[in-house]
């Protein structure tokens, strides 16, 4: 099981009692996402940017995907300057070059989020390295009516959208294609095809 890829991913949190989502893990020459770090707390952006960055460092991560359904240019604001914040102060060395920052636009919707990465779970392609209990407990109990934000499985499911690319994709159905007119009242060939991506 050789690492290909390590990321970390976050789902970014406002403050308050909202959990900021903080995972790391790597994409494995086996094709599976493993799952080997959850700092995950309550967290204001100067704290969850902060964690993310000592993650990506102390993992050596090559990327950091963030949510970008929430707060956009502000999240890759904020890994800059905590990254920068860090190097001052020496925690990760000057000459160490900041993961990059990608954005993972998720499905709209915890639970549509989810049911892809659940998936993935089901099929084998995702597994956990180590004990992640506060984790495991959030994918058993969380509902779709609860009022907290699970900010663990968010970042769980950002980061296996950005490492299992085919993970984010939806289904392409298409109606039936129209007929061009011909001439003669011949049946025609397609006009254009036509669909919508589900999801």
């Amino acid at each position: 099981m050789e690492p290909q890829k390590v990321a970390v991913a976050i789902d970014p949190s406002g403050g308050g009692r909202d959990v900021a989502g903080v995972i790391g893990g790597f994409l494995s020459d086996d094709g599976r996402v493993w799952v080997t770090d959850d700092v995950s707390a309550p967290m204001s952006s100067a704290e969850w940017s902060m964690a993310a960055c000592r993650l990506a460092y102390r993992t050596n991560a090559a990327i950091i995907y963030v949510e970008w359904n929430f707060g956009r240019d502000m999240c890759v604001l904020a890994i800059q300057t905590s990254w920068e914040m860090l190097q001052r102060e020496g925690e990760i060395p000057k000459n160490v070059l900041m993961p990059a920052v990608a954005p993972v636009r998720a499905k709209q919707g915890k639970l549509l989020r989810a049911e892809p990465i659940a998936q993935q779970i089901v099929q084998d392609r995702v597994r956990f390295r180590g004990l992640f209990p506060d984790m495991e407990r959030e994918w058993a109990t969380w509902q779709p009516t609860d009022p907290d934000s699970p900010g663990r499985i968010d970042a769980y499911c950002i980061l296996v959208y950005g490492l299992i690319a085919d993970a984010n994709q939806g289904a392409i159905v298409h109606a039936p294609l129209p007929t061009a007119p011909r001439p003669g009242g011949r049946p025609g060939g397609a006009a254009s095809a036509y669909g919508r991506r589900i999801g």
